[in-house]
């Protein structure tokens, strides 16, 4: 029980970030030298008025570079949460239209589209991303966003290449299920499990907002959870390798002309993507801006 209940509250985070809905990498060689020294950059934080939280927030982060190859290119990562405020969704759609492509995540067959709410199926995942929406009383990435604006790009795997991708390394539910109990365990000892707050918000009269409040200020230590998900060689299909997709269809859009760009991800794949716009395109950020996710005012 106690072991289930560390699981539920470690890799619920992840869920509500990485969604799973089953249904040439860049115009110029990768630098030979030593990669960019990592900048640490937060993608997701709770916002607070003294010690008080008013929103989780995810961050949309522009990225330039000076080299010629990329010139008057700009690179946005658009951190995403996958269940939020209708005004959140609103925001994000009026965002995409400023972008030449908007790369998104989806595993999915991309000749399929987006599947309405009768087709969906129900994964594990996406069946606690629904079930949480209603007890957060929230709304559905996927029932918000624009998906058929012309300026959409799929830039994730297809079902195929996802399980091929984790049946040669090995990974399963099994596994990740091990290395998000070892997280918990991590975090409690550190002091900083939540456990309580969340078993305690699920039995307050204001559910919704206590449960959002609970899970927000976990969402503040996704790195360390996302972390946990990797493989021994710091990979996982979850993150590096859909990434590197991801990163594929974004040297593609390049050399196609796009100067203003876009990449909808969930804020657990960005510090990854952060470093590939780093270490492969020279590209440094110049500009955050916030958007709020979640309200947390009482």
């Amino acid at each position: 029980m106690h072991m289930q209940r560390i699981f539920s509250t470690t890799l619920l985070g992840a869920i509500l970030l990485l969604p799973f809905q089953p249904s040439a990498l860049c115009a110029q060689e990768k630098a030979e030298s030593k990669p960019v020294t990592k900048k640490i950059l937060k993608f997701v934080r709770v916002s607070k008025e003294g010690k008080t939280p008013q929103a989780l927030q995810t961050a949309v982060v522009k990225y330039k570079s000076d080299s010629k190859e990329t010139e008057g290119v700009e690179v946005s990562l658009v951190g995403a949460v996958h269940i939020a405020e209708k005004s959140y969704y609103q925001d994000l759609n009026k965002l995409f239209t400023e972008y030449d492509a908007l790369l998104y995540e989806m595993v999915s067959d991309p000749h399929h589209g987006v599947p309405a709410p009768n087709e969906r199926g129900s994964s594990p995942i996406s069946s606690v991303q629904v079930g949480m929406k209603d007890m957060l009383e929230l709304t559905f990435q996927l029932d918000e966003v624009d998906y058929k604006a012309k300026n959409f790009v799929h830039a994730d795997m297809s079902p195929d290449e996802f399980f091929d991708s984790m049946n040669k390394r090995k990974e399963g539910v099994f596994k990740m299920l091990l290395r998000s109990v070892g997280s918990g365990l991590a975090m409690q000892g550190a002091g900083k499990s939540n456990d309580l707050d969340v078993l305690t918000a699920m039995l307050s009269k204001d559910r919704s907002k206590g449960l959002k409040v609970a899970l927000a200020e976990q969402f503040e230590m996704m790195d360390g959870q996302m972390a946990a998900l990797q493989g021994e060689d710091g990979r996982s299909t979850l993150i590096t390798e859909r990434n590197a997709k991801a990163f594929k269809v974004l040297g593609e859009q390049i050399k196609a002309g796009k100067k203003k760009i876009g990449i909808f991800y969930g804020a657990g794949h960005l510090e990854d993507m952060h470093q590939r716009l780093l270490d492969e395109y020279r590209m440094q950020p110049v500009e955050t801006k916030w958007l709020d996710a979640w309200d947390l005012k009482k």
